[in-house]
């Protein structure tokens, strides 16, 4: 791979961030963004495979739960901690042609302590949490805490790298932390060493190595500035805009398993998560389109031309994942029976359910960032939060009466909700064409290929290295 001027770090000492957001944004390519992203997906999908088999074959059933009880609270609390730092700080860059020292050291400096002031609430928490059955994990949970402030740092400069367009290195540091726990567990495994305490052991190492990795490369910018806290201030009330609908649509999007634990026996439950578990494969579908299309939209300065961006990647998304449910729902049958066994094949009506909610949800998530790039956060708040009371106003009564089937189902008509609010919002407060919404033309077809021959140079690339 050639260097370029858009992988190189670009700082300014000095210059304020309202004259440098007036200046015309670098752009980046669209296409070898997306082969970027999804070579990353895909690694970081195939990596999880990997290390989830040896641990649960290493571990056996009980060892992989301690280790589950160890790593569970931290990683949680990732999505809903960071106070969607990483997407303001993305937007704050993305129209800077040079970015001022002050905003990436301010940047690292929020991340850290968000981290190790949730560090600390965890470590007094633990004790508390922890049943008596489960206190002699509680040693190697305190240490695991310090994955928080690691992944917080980590999450937010890369933030940056996704802002100004650098998804070379944003998709290499993106799936090293899944190679590292992969050769932290062979080598535990080749030792001898092979106990939960170790594989957590190797998460935090992972996260930790690449946040010191990720930390270097802008090492010159952060150890220059203090904290600016007009900056501060900036980065966290548009961090706050963002974290409403994010902590909606994943209250969303965990809803109907705490609907399900409630009210299913054990044996519907396990089906459910066969079934959970083979709609979710999809989701590295719409990630690059998520990522790529943020960073696309937040760069136009012409509130028109940020939703003619949205429209076009909203429109490639779509596609892709149509195509991806499509194929999940033809192999669902054999991957049921090959993968989990033919006592779970009453899961099969429930897939197919949840991965058109799945599909659904896709849609959503590109279309619902793209509005939060552009300036327009408060729809995702209420489109999630419809969602939600259908859910809930369905899926309690179907659960009981029709079983997992029943609140698949619903778990369907609340993300087409979902996503109807927010395409009923373009099309009428937005007054966006609603060609703009449908993708099955030549154009947006021609395109999607491109990005897919796009895709497979980039893995040539890497075979030939």
């Amino acid at each position: 791979m050639t260097a370029s001027s858009n992988d190189a770090p670009i700082y300014a000492e000095d210059q304020p961030v309202a004259a440098e957001s007036a200046r015309t944004p670098t752009r980046f390519s669209n296409r070898r963004a997306y082969a970027q992203t999804f070579a990353a997906t895909a690694a970081t999908r195939c990596l999880g495979v990997v290390s989830g088999v040896l641990a649960a074959r290493l571990l056996g059933p009980t060892g992989r739960g301690e280790l589950a009880v160890i790593i569970f609270l931290p990683m949680l609390l990732v999505p809903l901690g960071e106070l969607e730092l990483p997407r303001s700080l993305a937007h704050e860059v993305s129209r800077m042609h040079e970015i001022p020292c002050a905003v990436i050291a301010t940047s690292f400096w929020l991340a850290t302590g968000l981290g190790a002031l949730q560090a600390l609430f965890l470590a007094a928490l633990l004790p508390i949490y922890l049943p008596a059955d489960k206190l002699h994990l509680l040693t190697a949970s305190r240490w695991f805490i310090v994955y928080l402030p690691a992944a917080y740092i980590t999450a937010t400069l890369l933030g940056g790298d996704q802002g100004r367009g650098r998804f070379g290195r944003f998709s290499i540091l993106l799936s090293l932390p899944g190679a590292l726990y992969v050769a932290a567990i062979l080598t535990a495994w080749g030792s001898g060493y092979v106990s939960p305490p170790v594989f957590a052991g190797g998460v935090l190492a992972g996260a930790v190595i690449v946040a010191v990795v990720r930390t270097q490369m802008d090492w010159d910018a952060i150890s220059q500035r203090l904290p600016d806290w007009v900056t501060a201030r900036r980065l966290l009330k548009r961090g706050l805009s963002f974290y409403l609908p994010a902590v909606a649509s994943f209250i969303l999007s965990r809803a109907d398993m705490f609907i399900l634990v409630r009210l299913a026996p054990n044996e519907a439950i396990g089906l459910y998560a066969v079934a959970q578990a083979i709609a979710l494969g999809q989701i590295g579908a719409v990630t690059p389109f998520t990522q790529v299309g943020f960073a696309a939209v937040a760069g136009e300065t012409e509130p028109r031309q940020a939703l003619q961006t949205l429209g076009r990647h909203f429109r490639l998304a779509q596609l892709a994942v149509i195509g991806v449910g499509l194929l999940a729902a033809v192999a669902t049958p054999w991957l049921i029976r090959l993968m989990f066994g033919a006592q779970f094949m009453g899961a099969v009506t429930t897939a197919y359910l949840l991965i058109g909610s799945t599909v659904l949800w896709g849609m959503e998530q590109v279309l619902e960032q793209g509005l939060r790039a552009a300036g327009h956060p408060r729809p995702g708040i209420v489109s999630n939060l419809l969602g939600l009371a259908v859910l809930l106003g369905l899926g309690i009564p179907a659960c009981l009466h029709f079983g997992i089937v029943g609140l698949a189902a619903a778990t369907l008509a609340a993300q087409l909700l979902n996503l109807v609010f927010l395409i009923g919002y373009c099309l009428v407060g937005l007054k966006m064409p609603a060609k703009t919404f449908w993708a099955f033309d030549a154009h947006t077809i021609h395109q999607l290929k491109g990005v897919g021959w796009q895709v497979l140079k980039q893995f040539k690339a890497k075979e030939t290295i």
